[in-house]
């Protein structure tokens, strides 16, 4: 008996031709097993249990055709194949779209019902699939779907490859990354599950499941592969359904099905992977040799039965002697840093899957296109056909006053539409997020107090208009040029620390300081910030009893919570909202005071305030309330980012377009980060005017980078964007939603 095993790679994320080769060997002792690699530097192939080694160029040099036909005459003679390889087991189901009954792989028919992420297959499996998206769609529906998974998101590669992302700026390197290692823009985000990770490992022939194993993962590698796991049979309830599926697509072959049992005990699954485990070997060491299955279910011939050593199973470093026809590569040409070669994986496998795109797609007599362009209010162009762009000097900031008054008459109206019988709500604006006086003073008109975090902008309120009782006053250095101001009350103020409080009190106590409402920022266990008052010990939270117990019972009782949601995703909003909700319940029961007042921040995201999605959270949040905290009268909402974000655009021109094999890659304009600092936290919409009507068009996702005027390597104001083919040097490009901070954190540099 022949059996010829590829992927031998055993480096930090090895591939289980080695695994298999040892539990065949231990079923079938006298089998000639033939190790298939792509490459001499692939340690596996000096593992003993193989008794010849099938080297062939690496994947971006080999001849596939040929190889191919090397294949069939393999498995023409009575050899038997086993693939390790997702991408060797995808071209050679195409290779071979007959199949080869000495060919151990799935049919092209069964790999595209397990292909990610929706993995079409596991209909009627008792399982669920973790929302996805393509990144195809625009930068702005991804934005969104991150916070809608509270920045909790994998991005993965069409094959392999799955990086954690955490901000806007990680995924779109992340982004470019991938899509270049894998030459195609079809990658996707997923949403994280917490929880515990198992497997079931499995293999079956011509439809029939021979036998399957589940396994625990119970150590891990710093990226996440398995270590250790113990093993046990899979439940009837688990095994009944997957026979059937395994019938359905008629899978022939291993595989392993990754899954995560979530706190309720629900099972999600994440990857179905066409081929063995590389922790395969561990199953056998427990009794359950599931790759001499195949072998019997193809060969006939019955290999011997594997004793069991436990139920678990961990690994160890081993160091081997080499096959001497192979020696080690020479050492690469020193330079500082490297002195010897990287142990990623070494046969070309990204160059295959490029081979493998290209031909996919001149293959593809249908050639499908998304769109990737996000359309923008309406209100934007209205704004935006009020100015004279061409007679402006660029870079300018414009001011889109139907916008920003729209804006702030939908937030009124969410307010108003929250408030309850008992509760009333009210927007507060932030005057640090963009101090512009024409936006304060759509604050005021729209009936919302100002919240400020200095001495000089409760002085710029009051210039305004807004009266006293109006203004909140915020921060960890609220007092900050206090002496340009007379002594005056405020609505409410927060203290950001206990030393504040306390030197608070001292003043209500002396008539130095008079507001209607004392509160105290409260940061929750278990959140990193600077800001707020830690009650993550009972030390600290007894502290905080004290400190408010000393508070004048003439003075009512605020609290201050917030998180921005644009930060650390809606759902975690929602959560911390309700932590904190018992937090001050407990802190009303142990004190005495009544919570009167409770600012819920802001950090809003312009698209999370918007519409109805948002009408129903505030409004739920709101009713939430009473059940924890039934003497709050009144809510402070601060959508400042919300409102200020859109209600700005800044035109750029094109200085120099630098055209590259007839693709636009670079762009140079004179726009740069000094007027979109923000650039690196979230999309901008980005807009261009066509010449013959006027019309605006948004800028839809290629391979194009909008280079900054300043020379700084970071000046990158947009990266993955498509020109129209009639842009010129000179034309105007008009780059939304750069208010808020994009305005009040710019600053001035390369103007001379």
């Amino acid at each position: 008996m022949k059996i010829y095993i590829s992927g031998l790679y055993s480096g930090t994320n090895p591939q289980p031709g080695v695994g298999i080769a040892r539990s065949v060997r231990a079923a079938y002792p006298d089998a000639t097993i033939i190790g298939v690699e792509y490459s001499n530097r692939c340690s596996g192939i000096h593992w003993n249990d193989f008794d010849e080694i099938w080297l062939q160029r690496p994947w971006e040099e080999i001849n596939i055709e040929v190889h191919a036909g090397e294949i069939k005459k393999v498995l023409d003679s009575g050899a038997l194949w086993i693939s390790s390889i997702d991408l060797e087991i995808m071209w050679l189901a195409k290779s071979f779209p007959d199949g080869h009954p000495n060919l151990l792989i799935p049919p092209i028919t069964a790999l595209e019902q397990v292909s990610k992420p929706a993995i079409p297959a596991h209909d009627g499996f008792p399982v669920k699939i973790s929302p996805f998206i393509s990144t195809q769609v625009s930068d702005w529906e991804l934005h969104a779907f991150c916070r809608e998974h509270n920045w909790m998101v994998w991005l993965k590669g069409p094959y392999y490859d799955a990086v954690r992302v955490r901000s806007w700026a990680q995924l779109v390197e992340m982004r470019h990354l991938l899509s270049t290692a894998w030459a195609t823009e079809d990658l996707f985000l997923q949403a994280h599950v917490s929880g515990y990770e198992e497997s079931i490992s499995l293999s079956a022939y011509q439809g029939e499941l021979l036998d399957c194993v589940w396994m625990r993962k119970r150590d891990l590698t710093e990226i996440g592969k398995t270590w250790s796991g113990d093993i046990s049979e899979v439940e009837p309830e688990l095994r009944e359904p997957l026979c059937e599926i395994i019938s359905r697509i008629g899978w022939t072959g291993g595989a392993e099905l990754e899954m995560i049992r979530d706190t309720g005990d629900g099972m999600w699954l994440l990857e179905w992977n066409p081929r063995y485990p590389a922790w395969i070997h561990g199953a056998t060491i427990t009794g359950r040799n599931i790759p001499a299955k195949l072998i019997e279910a193809a060969s006939g011939v019955p290999g011997q039965k594997a004793a069991s050593q436990g139920n678990e199973f961990t690994r160890v470093v081993l160091e081997i002697p080499l096959r001497p026809q192979y020696p080690l590569s020479p050492l690469p040409e020193p330079f500082p840093g490297e002195v010897g070669h990287s142990m990623k994986h070494p046969s070309g496998l990204l160059q295959f899957a490029g081979m493998l795109h290209k031909d996919e797609k001149s293959g593809s007599k249908k050639k499908t296109t998304t769109s990737a362009a996000t359309p923008v209010p309406d209100t934007f162009i209205e704004d935006l056909n009020t100015f004279d762009l061409a007679s402006l000097s660029t870079p300018t900031r414009i001011f889109l006053e139907n916008t920003a008054a729209k804006g702030f008459r939908d937030a009124s109206a969410r307010a108003e539409a929250a408030s309850t019988d008992t509760i009333r709500v009210t927007n507060a604006y932030s005057i640090k997020t963009d101090p512009d006086e024409r936006l304060i003073r759509l604050a005021l008109e729209s009936g919302f107090y100002a919240e400020a975090i200095s001495i000089p902008e409760v002085r710029k309120a009051l210039d305004v208009g807004f009266r006293p009782d109006q203004i909140v006053l915020n921060g960890p250095a609220k007092w900050w040029q206090k002496e340009t101001l007379a002594e005056h009350s405020f609505f409410t103020v927060f203290c950001d620390s206990l030393n504040e409080l306390d030197q608070a009190i001292d003043r209500l106590n002396s008539g130095g300081l008079q507001t209607e409402y004392i509160g105290l920022r409260i940061r929750t266990p278990n959140v990193v910030s600077r800001f707020g008052i830690s009650i993550a010990t009972p030390d600290e939270f007894n502290r905080v009893i004290d400190a408010v117990r000393r508070i004048p019972q003439t003075t009512k009782l605020g609290v201050h919570f917030h998180m921005a949601s644009s930060n650390i995703g809606i759902r975690s909003w929602e959560f911390l909202f309700q932590s904190i909700l018992r937090w001050c319940s407990s802190l009303e029961a142990l004190t005495g005071r009544l919570i009167e007042v409770l600012d819920i921040g802001g950090g809003w995201f312009p698209e999370d305030m918007d519409g109805g999605a948002d009408e129903g959270r505030l409004k739920k949040a709101v009713a939430s309330i009473p059940d924890l905290l039934p003497h709050v009268k009144q809510v402070l909402c601060e959508p400042g980012k919300a409102l200020a974000q859109p209600s700005m655009a800044l035109a750029m021109q094109i200085l120099e377009i630098r055209d590259e094999e007839e693709h636009v890659h670079d762009v140079v304009v004179d726009g740069s980060i000094a007027e979109l600092p923000m650039h690196f936290f979230y999309p901008h919409r980005i807009l261009t005017q066509n010449g013959s009507d006027l019309s605006w068009t948004p800028l839809e996702r290629g391979k194009t980078r909008l280079l900054g005027r300043l020379c700084m390597e970071h000046d990158i104001v947009a990266s993955n964007v498509e020109l129209p083919k009639s842009a010129r040097v000179g034309d105007i490009l008009v780059v939304c939603d750069a208010g808020a901070y994009d305005r009040s954190m710019s600053y001035v540099f390369g103007r001379g």
